[in-house]
Formats: C-alpha cells, structure tokens, sequence
C-alpha cells in the first residue's frame, strides 16, 4: 500500500486494504498515511473515526496530516480528544500551532507538557524566532539549558538567526560561544547562520573567522559573505570574495551577482558592473531579475550616469516597480537634475501616491526645481494625513540592555533628557545644513515644515 501510496495509485490502495481479511492497527494507519500523503484529508479522517482501536501512532498521524493542510483548528480539537497524549503529539501540535503564527497557544500548550525533549524545545524556540519574537526565542533558549536539554545544530539556525534579527553584538557572540563548546562551528549550516548573524551586527572580523573555520564553504556561504560586505558598504571586499568564490571553482548564482554588483555600486566601479552583469548570462546562463536590474540603475545613478539609470528604467522587461523610480530619484537629487528627477517624481506618485517616505522624495525634487504649487500641494496632502506616514523606529544596545525608540515617542523613562540632547545635536547640524541637505532625504522639507 505504501509503494502503491508513493506512486499516487491510491485506488488500488484502497483496493488492497478493503480485500485484506485481518486488519491490525498497521494495516489502518498505513491506509490513512496513504490518504494524507496524497492530501486527501477528508478520506483519511473518516478512516481514522471508523479505526476499532487506535494507537497514539493513529491519533499522531491524523494530528499531523490536518497540520500539513494547515487546518490546524481540526489538530487541536483532535489532540485535546486524544486520550493518552506522547511527546511526539505535543510537539507535533506545537510545531503546527507555530507555522499557524499561533505562538501565544503553542507556548501555552508548551508550558503544560509534562516532560519536553530537545525537538519539542527546539520546536518551540524556532517557533518564536520564525514568528518575530527574537527575544522570547532567546529566552527559551537559555532556559532550555537551565534545564540540561543540549541543543542540536539544527536549533542553532534559529538560536543565530534571532540574534541577527536583535543586531546587538554581545548577545551574537555570547551565542557564538555556546556553538563553539559543542564543536559545531564546522557544520555549514550553523556556519552560514552564524556568518549572517555577524554581518547583520556590523562584526565583520567575526564574519570572517567564522568563514575560515569551515572546511568546506558552500554556494550559500560564499552567497552570505559576498552579499553580507556588498549592503554594508564594503563593496571592495565583496568583489575580492566573489573572485575568490570563482577561483575555488564554486559556480556562482544570482544571488552572488546580485551581491558583487551592489558592491560596484558602492565602489563607483561602472565598468566593472557592466561587464558583470554581462557575464551573468553569457557565461553562466543566469537571467538577470528584478535585483539585479535595481543594482544596475543604483549603480549608474550613484555615479550620476541619470541617462543609463533611465534608459535600464525604460527597458526593463517588466513593468518597474517604485524602488528603481526612487533610486533614480535619489540619483537625481545629489547629481541636481532637475528635469529627470521631475520624470521620476511623477512616475512614483502615481505608483504609491499617499507613501509619507514617497512623498518627501517628491516634494525635494519639486522644491529644487522651483515648482512651489506642487511642493504646497504635496505637502499639504502630508499634513491632512492623505499619505500613509511608516511608523520608524530605532534601538540601541547599552550594557546589554535593548532600548527601542519610535518616532515622538515619549515613554522611555530619560526621555527628557535624551530629547535634549536630540535638540543639541539638530542645532549644531543647522551649521552644516546646506551640505546635508544634498545628502539627506527630506531634511529641509520634513513634517510640519521641519528640519
């Protein structure tokens, strides 16, 4: 039946299993795996109700089939029936009640288990991260060793990639070093995550060292290295690393290429990003996406070549998207062309006509180029809240303790004083306003009509 299951003939399947004279509890619970691993769910819950006696492996099974056909309502309404509940069926509910961005209950039912192993630990720990919550993951993470469960390397992604997320580089190193005790600095796995991690918090040299302690660095790694240094501004290095890449004879992919010519970008090297992007399909057969035609109009736009920026705009096999109008715009804005970066002003408001951050972009370019009815109007649509305003926010690691800020927030307790020094600091750069503002997005006309 399983064989027949695997080939997808689940007629003859079923065929097999009515003709068979004795049915054991196997015989049943392979029929009804048959059913879910074809996603015939219905088929196999009306087996499972019609079982004479059924195993935990039954109830485990049906538990798991409505979790991968995301009903997970049904799983939870099953395992609270279920009369003997094993971790196996625990960590089956959490896992699925977590992929259902149900964390709150996942953690509930965690917390009401009677004994956890390393995978429901695991489970619910990946759960957190997955689901934005970095420090809860963290936190059930070093409770998780209080207790004396070892995690696996498996749970380190998770573990390094909610440090990533928090970007503080204590707790990545701290992090770091737990991986490090229990020898799995060497796995490509944990490696990659690790290399991530480190880029994300802006500790390169740890990047690096992670980097050479694997034995083996794959696509992936080199991918993180390479993309990691391009977005931070080390568009050098991540050149030197791509041909490094080349040289251990790891065939690049898009996204290598969309990492070496961000780092172009960043270096003004034009020519070379040209060749680049040539040699992507010519030598390796790679389409250029989306990515990598944005890279392009970056990086002919950081080195003021508006024409090229437009005309890749113009040509791109696809309708464009506002982020290749607002980088063209930004081009336009530090280069002062005017006429161009009108064009792409135009092009944006018609793309995303209530973005507050769009609409900022906008109202420089229209000031710089003296057409004040539009300025007012823009900026009139900003302050009767016609543009949709993205709630920034900012945070800081001091003493290993996060502090998270939003814009006009008051709540942090020295708010006062920290607002003082923020009024300090935005004097001192009124001397510097004019070589800021051509630097700076929306500076001279922010909200309410300040700097």
């Amino acid at each position: 039946m399983s064989e027949l299951s695997l080939r997808g003939d689940i007629v003859h399947a079923r065929k097999i299993f009515d003709e068979m004279g004795v049915r054991d509890s196997v015989s049943w619970n392979v029929m009804i795996r048959c059913y879910l691993e074809n996603e015939m769910v219905e088929n196999a819950r009306e087996l499972f109700d019609r079982m004479p006696e059924r195993t935990s492996v039954s109830w485990n099974t049906m538990i798991m089939g409505y979790i991968k056909e995301g009903k997970t309502h049904m799983a939870l309404k099953l395992f609270v029936a279920m009369p003997e509940k094993d971790v196996v069926s625990w960590t089956a509910i959490i896992s699925g009640l977590c992929r259902a961005a149900q964390v709150d209950d996942a953690w509930r039912l965690f917390k009401q288990m009677p004994e956890a192993n390393a995978v429901s630990w695991s489970s619910i720990v990946s759960g957190f991260q997955q689901n934005g919550f970095a420090i809860e993951s963290l936190n059930v993470f070093r409770e998780m060793l209080l207790v004396g469960i070892e995690p696996t390397p498996h749970l380190f992604t998770s573990v390094l990639s909610a440090c990533a997320d928090l970007a503080i580089v204590s707790v990545s190193e701290q992090a770091y070093c737990q991986l490090l005790k229990r020898g799995f600095h060497g796995n490509n796995h944990v490696g990659n995550s690790a290399i991530s991690m480190f880029v994300k918090t802006g500790s390169f040299h740890n990047a690096r060292r992670v980097f050479l302690d694997l034995d083996y660095p794959d696509r992936v790694t080199w991918n993180a290295m390479i993309v990691g240094f391009a977005q931070h501004g080390y568009g050098l290095e991540a050149i030197m690393i791509f041909h490094q890449m080349q040289k251990a004879q790891v065939l690049p992919d898009g996204i290598s290429y969309m990492g070496v010519l961000q780092g172009c970008s960043h270096c003004g090297f034009v020519q070379e990003g040209r060749e680049y992007f040539q040699s992507m399909k010519m030598d390796y057969g790679i389409s250029p996406g989306p990515e990598h035609f944005s890279a392009m109009v970056d990086l002919y736009a950081r080195a003021g070549k508006l024409k090229e920026a437009y005309e890749v705009i113009q040509e791109l096999p696809f309708k464009p998207i506002t982020i290749f109008w607002r980088t063209l715009l930004n081009g336009c804005r530090i280069w002062g062309n005017t006429e161009l970066g009108v064009c792409a002003a135009e092009q944006i408001l018609k793309l995303e006509p209530y973005n507050s951050s769009a609409c900022l972009m906008v109202i420089n370019i229209f000031a710089l180029a003296g057409k004040w009815k539009e300025v007012a109007k823009m900026r009139a649509q900003i302050r009767d809240g016609e543009a949709r305003k993205e709630l920034g926010c900012s945070w800081i690691d001091i003493k290993g303790k996060n502090h998270l800020f939003t814009i006009g927030d008051e709540i942090h307790p020295e708010a006062d004083q920290i607002y003082a020094v923020v009024e300090l600091l935005a004097y001192d750069m009124e001397k510097y306003y004019l070589r800021l503002d051509r630097y700076s997005d929306g500076l001279e006309f922010g909200d309410q009509g300040t700097r």
